[in-house]
């Protein structure tokens, strides 16, 4: 992953950590899901959280994220479709009422 990928993963963790304490709860990676539109049921949370909690805290670190992250990435061939993707992140940043300094 280059630079410009750290930053921007680092960008988008930020976004689902809401609380900033370096770790996105359960609860967090759910509330930023339904901003998004996307309503899980609690189940498919879990999986989600078991999947890519490598190290099994029951929380999703920088390093788990960036494996979600790049495999994303790696899926999306098409590097438009990538900033799309983003563009998406950028939007519910800026219609959250929740700002970070």
């Amino acid at each position: 992953m280059g630079e410009m990928g750290l930053v921007e993963l680092r960008r988008v963790f930020q976004m689902f950590d809401r609380n900033g304490d370096g770790k996105i709860t359960k609860e967090e990676l759910n509330d930023s899901l339904q901003n998004m539109g996307l309503f899980i049921s609690e189940k498919e949370l879990n999986q989600i959280i078991k999947r890519i909690d490598v190290n099994g805290d029951g929380f999703v670190d920088i390093d788990e994220f960036g494996i979600l992250y790049q495999t994303i990435a790696e899926e999306q061939n098409d590097e438009d479709d990538m900033m799309e993707a983003f563009n998406f992140f950028d939007q519910i940043e800026t219609d959250s009422s929740h700002s970070r300094s």
